[in-house]
């Protein structure tokens, strides 16, 4: 007996580290609009992200963040649309309509967690349970529900262990790489997590020197694709955003878009270098760094803690 008790430990450790993220705890009273938002958007904040916003003390300073939070996140910075944006407030108004369970709102139930970070799955049956998108099993497991991602290879489990509609995550059934899509949620785009996500996410380095203000960053020319012009040309078009955390509580945000041709000592360096001058101030900075090839539109972000003296 003690042996299966132990076996089940793991399971039991990550569905209360998930749960413990649907139910936060604000550390000052937000205002409504600027609750709503971290409702939203809190399974894509980073530590610090979220950290910083819940210590935020006004409404001004909080509409700057999110501000900020949605432009570093546009997966398509040349078009008007912010598509993460409105893909995630789609995902956001179907849970809270459909997917509410006793008087919690569909953002504060596992399911609406999991639809908010994965989106639909794949099976569609509305006429087995209360919700519109959920795929019954009750073959294998009494009051369950299963979703399953088929183009991950992954499906995830529900339980209403007491029969009155309310799901919890059955993490004996669901693989533990729903945990790893929670973490890469708060990095990368969210329209990336699937099957090809690896695909996606472009590798890059990045360090700052505080004394001089100056962004080093350097991408591996593999990484990247180029426009070829009509004399066999190769250029990179490359754009970077930062949001930068400044040490009185206040964020800057900032953009650059370059246009780098491939001449042949990049080539035989196998890397390309960029400098950008970012204006720290003097104490803690966090540095919250997009870059995105704009030919092939894969992406990263890397946070950056620096002390400026």
């Amino acid at each position: 007996m003690k042996h299966r008790i132990v076996a089940k430990l793991p399971w039991l450790l990550i569905s209360l580290w998930l749960f413990s993220l649907a139910a936060p705890a604000l550390a000052a009273t937000l205002d409504p609009a600027a609750e709503e938002f971290y409702h939203m958007t809190r399974y894509f904040m980073t530590r610090d992200e979220d950290k910083a916003f819940r210590n935020l003390s006004t409404p001004e300073l909080r509409q700057e963040f999110i501000k900020a939070f949605w432009i570093i996140r546009d997966p398509d910075p040349l078009t008007v649309e912010n598509e993460f944006r409105n893909e995630l407030e789609e995902r956001f108004e179907f849970v809270n309509k459909y997917l509410r369970e006793a008087n919690r709102p569909g953002w504060d139930t596992a399911r609406g967690m999991v639809y908010l970070v994965l989106g639909p799955p794949t099976t569609v049956n509305a006429s087995e349970t209360s919700s519109t998108l959920s795929a019954s099993r009750s073959d294998y497991m009494p009051n369950s529900v299963v979703w399953p991602y088929n183009e991950m290879n992954f499906a995830v489990w529900f339980i209403d262990r007491q029969g009155y509609g309310v799901f919890e995550l059955d993490m004996i059934n669901t693989s533990p790489r729903l945990l790893e899509l929670m973490k890469a949620a708060k990095t990368r785009p969210l329209r990336n997590l699937d099957k090809g996500m690896e695909d996606r996410f472009l590798e890059f380095k990045a360090e700052i020197e505080p004394a001089s203000n100056r962004l080093l960053i350097a991408i591996p020319v593999k990484e990247l694709r180029f426009d070829i012009g009509p004399k066999e040309e190769y250029t990179a078009r490359i754009h970077l955003a930062v949001n930068l955390y400044l040490p009185e509580g206040t964020i800057a945000t900032y953009k650059d878009d370059r246009r780098i041709a491939l001449d042949p000592e990049v080539q035989k360096k196998g890397q390309l270098l960029l400098e950008w001058t970012i204006p720290l101030a003097k104490g803690k900075n966090q540095v919250d760094l997009l870059v995105l090839d704009q030919v092939s539109g894969r992406s990263n972000r890397q946070l950056i803690a620096v002390k400026k003296k």
